[in-house]
């Protein structure tokens, strides 16, 4: 092991605990190796042998938070990123680094990268494919529309490309239970007369409640129209993609979804 690896570990570890107490006015600089592939990949090499013993080796946590989601990098200034791991955090336990300076810049342009929404990065895969298998085998027009085609009981993902990176967008596939949007959480409802409704809750209070079933429908219920009414814990979307696509379909999704974005001056053919 290269002797500032040590050294790095409680630099980054610090940083990204103390990242939110940056003061957001201060003057940024420009990343010389901004979008810079070959630097991007260099530094998620540095990445993984440095900072992997404590964020793991794809950002997503361990000892250290996860960085992967974009919360903690996304808002830190380009200098800010730089300066803490330089010079460390006054304060805590995140001494100076030895690291030259264009390697503190390939880290800074790979957590960029990791970070930055899924339609600024350049994701692999068929996207063409990744349409069919969305209005296809995957189904999952079933429950999610975009651009007027699909279902209404999932969110909209017209815009998903802008509002998601690519990794939370691959855990939402793969990992559907992670983190569960609150404003689609799935409901089972049990009337008087004895039907039974599974779908999103769109509004809810001790009155009434409105239910968004599987085909699409909208369920108006008050309170004296129900005698059973049971949240669900996980999400409603299917949680075996990982066995029923190959990795190749997945990415192939992952590039369709990747691309999706209203209005944007970008837009792609095979939205």
């Amino acid at each position: 092991m290269k002797t500032w690896m040590p050294g790095i570990l409680l630099p980054l570890a610090a940083l990204f605990c103390a990242a939110p107490l940056f003061p957001q006015k201060e003057e940024d600089v420009k990343n010389p190796l901004e979008k810079d592939r070959a630097a991007m990949a260099a530094g998620k090499k540095l990445f993984a042998e440095a900072c992997g013993t404590c964020h793991g080796t794809t950002g997503h946590g361990g000892r250290g938070p996860n960085l992967a989601d974009g919360k903690i990098v996304q808002p830190a200034k380009n200098k800010q990123l730089f300066d803490s791991i330089r010079k460390g955090v006054a304060g805590t336990e995140m001494p100076p680094c030895s690291l030259e300076d264009e390697k503190i810049w390939q880290l800074v342009a790979f957590l960029r990268d990791m970070t930055a929404n899924a339609f600024e990065t350049e994701v692999p895969g068929d996207a063409a494919a990744g349409k069919a298998l969305f209005f296809g085998k995957a189904r999952c027009a079933e429950c999610h529309m975009i651009r007027g085609q699909g279902g209404l009981m999932g969110p909209d993902l017209a815009n998903i490309g802008l509002t998601r990176s690519v990794e939370k967008l691959r855990e939402a596939i793969l990992q559907p239970d992670a983190e569960v949007d609150p404003s689609f959480r799935g409901v089972t409802v049990v009337t008087v007369d004895g039907r039974k409704i599974e779908g999103v809750a769109r509004n809810y209070s001790n009155y009434s409640i409105q239910v968004v079933d599987r085909e699409g429908r909208l369920h108006l219920l008050e309170r004296r129209e129900w005698r059973e009414l049971d949240w669900h814990k996980k999400s409603l979307m299917p949680d075996n993609y990982a066995q029923t696509l190959s990795s190749t379909e997945v990415q192939d999704l992952l590039a369709f979804l990747s691309r999706q974005s209203t209005g944007s001056v970008r837009r792609k053919e095979e939205q």
